[in-house]
């Protein structure tokens, strides 16, 4: 029935498209060459149906009815739009024009404004290449290009969150993250939201750019405005997308020595320091009674590990449907996402239903109304980093010697008829088989997602407008994992666990807008509005505990006791009030000025309200100036601001939790005490800025410099023994940071038939710690057995130390009688951190006749990464790097680690060089390994060069078409992280980090493979 329905309503719509549809043509021209422009596109507003001119500057489009709307853009020029009418034929002449003059951007509160009359730095970010080259998260999307954001995935799979950094970490115990506003609306996240839907993408830099979002927009702002209806018929398009993703195993194993340990063949071993891999017949390592056979051959395995991942895929498809008339327009979107990861049983199915209604209810009040519903279904979302049920971890340390088909084989059913994981060490702390943990440690995460806002907007008077508006942005979460019997260490009896969490934000706001032109020459707007935000969660988890009474029988009644816990969550509410206001001068000069005032239910009552101003001033001097014909544009600008920022809530009186255990259970109080006087945090930014623009548009030059500083960090401080409590939480601190950021337009062809356009981008930061607290000059953030991540007065923010080579006075490594160097007791020594010395992109972007290509480029240059992964697979014995010194002659800092010096200590207490010869079984065991693994030994530079994104693209022309119930069809190649121009991390990929916190920064422990995607797009419009 609800298919008919469908089948129903869209041939509705075909008809009627039908019953007015024309076909319009017409030649483009240039209007100061005279000249026919090819490559011109062509598109019917408000829909993705479009076309562009050929070699002659000719086109031919159908066209719905009489009300649409043709928008005639060409890269360089002035874009026109023309109304059909019973027009057949349109011919238009476009003129050269400044970008910088005519472009758009939406701002604060989803306002549109003239870019040349902004005072601080946006950049906006083309939406055509995230639909087609697609990401099931959005926020990948953006890599490379944007100046000074930083982009870093979890290591969780299909569906896992990113870490988005603009201009570098601020917070030294909270998040750094931007705020992201859709539609005018703070959002929680837009990973999961559809690109298809996405209408613009501006990303406001710093605190400058966002101070009237309020604390949350510290650390900047990503402005997300979707689509909506337009006037004129319905249009129909569909937007489809297959992507393959291929992983690509970096590491390089070895292939000659297998599983055993000092040359010694192990059936049991989980190191791959055994004897040459000669084909001879050894004892078989499975404890399966049943296996067909008791020995088999000692030969290599190259593919063991490859043959584990399988290849990914995502299939997108999206149906779409807009149109409307002069008083009531509609978008409605369908989309499906059918996903599958590099790890087999790594999936995920999103269905995302979006609404929007434009109303003009009369002619001065105007009702705009959407709702987007989006349910995600993930299956077996990856454990990550030392998660003993992280598949990845174990196929990583799979010996060299075991075949794929017998490691395949990952159960069997003992003599006691008892369901067992086939392992060559059972009960190993650290070891499973992979195929084990993919088929019998199994997850299910369900979220359901509901964004929506109605906003009326009533013109008063002439320049007069007030706005009110609500917002819901609310989301449901179920889970469910079941550990089955023999899963070592984690659930060794088997383990079930459900839970459900909820969590939800209103914002209720209003906005009273006023502008008058008081002159030719001068013109002001002023707006003034308020804010109420309300944030809740909660979260209810239940688990048997490790006493299942049936084997592998899934229910919560199957345990003598079950485990629950109830998470109350964080409520907070924050009520604001702000005004901005903008005064401009021959429309040449703009000066900004904004004022905000939060009162957060976080903070202490005396201390709960806090104002903000920021003020910025924008002269476009070629407005005001004449210069030479080849210096087409300049503008400068400079801007002050200052945000405050609140805290989680909890931290003004002591809390206490509830255990289960004992007759009654437990209550323990928090160790942290609170504070009753904090104060709120608070940036200080400034920023100097320029845009020039020469050779008739063709060079364009954007140039920023900025410095913040963040006051009054919220962390804590150490409290002596005996306080009864461990820590005090407290205001302090200075983090600072100053960079530039460059953004470079070229034009290196511009002719009739051909264009080619370059895009750069350049960020440097310096992100400084310049004070914490005299009680606690070093914090530590965040670690783990490898390092920890610290932040520390007077260094940059996000030092990682770890345990090191012992030094003597000179540096030289000073090496033990066993000739493996000797270390530090505790993690004393800097290894790493991943801040870049700079980040840059380029995208080179091609159009010739009906073809189009896009290539991105991404760099990163500088920071350094500490890798986990391969502290463990060295010390196992699997790289290729392990092969030098198996049967010893290794002499450490002569013919092994040659860039190091070392000295050796004689019994007279001096140090001579080291000569004292060792294996590589020795060294790579004391080195690495899960317990103490040394990071000075596994620190490696961040520094890479990525083809990053790649669309080619072809339009066919729509003269071809006219038989067709068709108007547009665009085919693409599509492909992202095609392969590394450089990788000095070599086996690692410095994108990929253990969750998205501040200190997964810089961290690698087994992360899946980097997944080379690479697919086609289709683009229908009807």
């Amino acid at each position: 029935m609800k298919k008919s329905l469908l089948v129903f309503f869209l041939a509705l719509f075909a008809i009627q498209g039908m019953a007015q549809e024309r076909t319009v043509t017409g030649t483009v021209t240039d209007a100061d060459a005279d000249a026919p422009l090819p490559g011109v596109s062509i598109l019917i507003k408000g829909t993705n149906t479009g076309t562009i001119t050929d070699i002659d500057g000719q086109y031919s489009i159908s066209v719905p009815d009489a009300q649409s709307v043709l928008v005639f853009s060409y890269l360089g020029y002035a874009s026109q739009e023309r109304l059909v009418g019973n027009n057949t034929e349109i011919n238009v002449s476009l003129s050269s024009e400044l970008e910088a003059l005519s472009e758009v951007v939406v701002t604060a509160f989803g306002l549109e404004r003239e870019k040349k009359a902004l005072t601080y730095t946006v950049q906006d970010v083309s939406t055509q290449e995230l639909s087609e080259a697609r990401e099931l998260n959005v926020m990948n999307s953006l890599s490379g290009k944007v100046a000074g954001l930083s982009i870093n995935r979890s290591g969780s799979g299909v569906g896992g969150g990113t870490r988005v950094v603009l201009r570098g970490n601020r917070s030294i115990s909270g998040d750094s993250q931007p705020l992201y506003i859709v539609d005018g609306v703070p959002a929680d996240g837009i990973e999961n939201l559809n690109p298809d839907d996405i209408e613009s993408i501006n990303v406001l830099k710093g605190p400058n750019a966002a101070a009237l979002y309020g604390s949350r927009a510290n650390n900047g702002a990503i402005v997300v405005n979707t689509k909506r209806g337009r006037e004129g018929g319905f249009q129909v398009s569909v937007n489809t997308s297959y992507m393959f993703d291929q992983p690509l195993i970096l590491a390089n194993f070895q292939n000659i020595y297998g599983q055993g340990s000092n040359g010694n063949y192990a059936p049991g071993s989980e190191f791959s320091w055994g004897p040459r891999m000669d084909g001879s017949s050894v004892a078989h390592w499975s404890p399966d009674p049943n296996r067909p056979q008791d020995t088999y051959s000692f030969s290599p395995q190259p593919d063991n590990i490859s043959d584990f991942y399988q290849t990914g895929h995502t299939l997108a498809t999206t149906l779409a449907i807009s149109g409307g008339n002069e008083r009531n327009q509609t978008y409605f979107s369908y989309t499906y996402t059918d996903a599958a990861g590099v790890v087999p049983g790594n999936e995920l199915g999103r269905h995302s239903i979006n609404l929007r209604l434009t109303n003009k209810l009369s002619e001065k009040l105007t009702l705009d109304s959407k709702v987007n519903y989006i349910r995600q279904d993930i299956d077996n979302q990856l454990a990550q980093g030392e998660n003993f049920s992280n598949p990845n971890r174990h196929i990583m340390r799979m010996p060299r010697n075991i075949t794929t088909e017998d490691f395949a084989r990952f159960e069997y059913i003992n003599s006691a008829g008892l369901l067992r994981q086939n392992y060559f060490n059972p009960g190993s702390n650290g070891g499973a088989n992979p195929y084990w943990t993919v088929n019998r440690n199994l997850r299910k995460n369900t979220a359901d997602r509901v964004v929506a806002f109605s906003s009326l907007s009533y013109q008063m008077a002439e320049g007069l407008t007030i706005l009110a508006r609500a917002a819901l942005d609310r989301s449901f979460g179920t889970s469910e994992e079941k550990l089955y019997n023999d899963s070592y260490i984690i659930a060794q009896n088997g383990r079930f666990s459900v839970g459900q969490s909820e969590d939800m934000e209103i914002n209720t706001d209003f906005l009273i807008s006023y502008e008058k032109s008081l002159s030719d020459d001068w013109y002001f707007n002023i707006n003034a509005g308020g804010n109420s935000r309300i944030n809740r969660n909660s979260s209810l988890s239940s688990n048997t505990g490790q006493n299942m009474v049936v084997p592998n029988f899934f229910a919560l009644s199957n345990t003598q006791q079950v485990v629950s816990n109830h998470g109350v969550g964080s409520p907070k509410d924050v009520n604001s009030l702000y005004s901005f206001a903008q005064i401009a001068w021959k429309n040449a000069i703009f000066l900004d000025i904004t004022a905000r005032n939060d009162w957060s239910s976080t903070l202490p009552k005396d201390n709960w309200s806090f104002f903000y101003p920021s003020v910025g001033l924008n002269a476009v001097v070629s407005d005001l100036v004449e210069f030479p014909e080849w210096f087409t544009f300049a503008k400068v600008r400079g801007s002050f601001a200052e945000v405050g920022n609140d805290t989680s809530p909890y931290q003004l009186q002591r809390t206490a939790a509830f255990a289960a255990g004992g007759l009654g259970g437990y209550l323990s109080l928090s160790t942290t005490l609170p504070n009753e006087n904090l104060l709120p945090e608070t940036t200080q930014s400034i920023e100097l800025g320029g845009d020039f623009r020469f050779v008739n548009n063709r060079l364009g030059l954007d140039f920023t410099y900025y410095k913040t500083n963040s006051f009054n960090q919220l962390f804590t401080v150490a409290l002596p023994v005996g306080s009864g409590a461990s820590s005090f939480f407290t205001n302090g601190g200075d983090v600072q940071n100053e960079g530039i950021e460059v953004i470079l337009n070229l034009t290196p062809i511009r002719r009739a038939g051909f264009n080619w356009n370059i895009t750069a981008n350049f960020a440097r930061n310096i992100s400084m710690v310049n004070e914490i607290n005299d009680q606690r000059p070093s914090i530590v953030v965040g670690g783990d057995f490898l390092r920890q991540f610290r932040v520390e007065e007077g260094k940059p923010f996000g030092e990682v130390y770890s345990r090191g080579y012992l030094r003597d006075d000179q540096g030289r490594v000073i090496v033990g009688d066993n000739g493996v160097p000797r270390t530090t007791p505790g993690f004393t020594v800097r290894v790493a951190n991943y801040n870049p010395i700079w980040l840059g992109g380029i995208q080179n972007s091609f159009n010739y006749k009906n073809f189009r290509a896009n290539f991105t480029i991404d760099f990163r240059q500088g920071g350094s990464i500490a890798s986990l992964t391969n502290a463990i697979i060295y010390a196992d014995g699997m790289t290729e790097e392990t092969l030098q010194g198996r049967d010893g002659g290794l002499v450490f800092g002569e013919n092994f680690m040659e860039h190091e010096t070392a000295v050796r200590e004689t019994e007279d207490g001096t140090f001579v060089p080291n000569d004292i010869e060792t294996t590589a079984e020795l060294f790579w065991v004391n080195m690495g390994g899960r317990n103490a693994p040394i990071g000075e030994v596994f620190s490696y530079s961040a520094t890479n060069v990525r083809m990053r994104e790649a669309v080619i693209g072809y339009t066919i022309p729509a003269a071809k078409l006219e038989r067709l119930p068709l108007n547009s069809v665009t085919v693409n190649f599509v492909a992202r992280n095609l392969f590394f121009f450089l990788n000095e991390a070599k086996n690692i990929d410095p994108d990929v980090t253990v969750g998205t916190s501040a200190a997964a920064q810089g961290f690698d422990s087994f992360g899946p493979p980097t997944a080379r995607s690479f697919g086609f797009n289709v683009s229908l419009g009807f």
